[in-house]
């Protein structure tokens, strides 16, 4: 069975991370927060979790396409990557958690689906950091060959 390519893996987990970023962005722009905007909730807690993780979100997505699109090189950046979307699952989950939820308060169900897409992203770019990854990597038309798991990659043209 053909492994799966990595390089499809990156681009689904941006692609479900944009839907996870437009998902936060209504939940922040929308007045469903029982009746109020975020920013006008009777609670804080709700509206700066919600903010820094709007910015978390697009923070992660444009270190996943600066590693697609192998703009900068280096064996740290995936698990940043990751690091970074479990970081965002975290303020996310803290976000609905925080606020009250009735069945006037459709905003907190955005941000709950904003949540399960980057928790889902984080699962599968667990996959891809430790799984499709291992061995060779294949992005921006460099592929890095890794015999030794101890030392760098060394990178090779093809």
């Amino acid at each position: 069975m053909q492994p799966i390519n990595e390089r499809f893996i990156l681009i689904t987990i941006l692609a479900i991370m944009g839907f996870a970023t437009l998902f936060c962005l209504l939940g922040i722009a929308t007045p469903g927060w029982n009746g109020y905007n975020v920013f006008s909730y009777p609670l804080v807690s709700p509206a700066a979790l919600c903010v820094i993780s709007f910015l978390l979100l697009i923070g992660t997505v444009v270190l996943g396409a600066i590693i697609l699109m192998g703009v900068v090189q280096n064996v740290h950046l995936p698990l940043l990557f990751v690091g970074l979307l479990i970081i965002t699952s975290i303020f996310l989950l803290g976000a609905f958690t925080s606020a009250n939820y009735n069945a006037a308060n459709y905003a907190y169900n955005l941000v709950i689906t904003s949540f399960t897409f980057t928790y889902l992203s984080s699962i599968i770019a667990t996959y891809w950091l430790f799984g499709a990854r291992q061995g060779t990597l294949n992005i921006g038309g460099q592929t890095v060959q890794s015999s030794d798991p101890t030392s760098p990659p060394k990178l090779q043209m093809s």
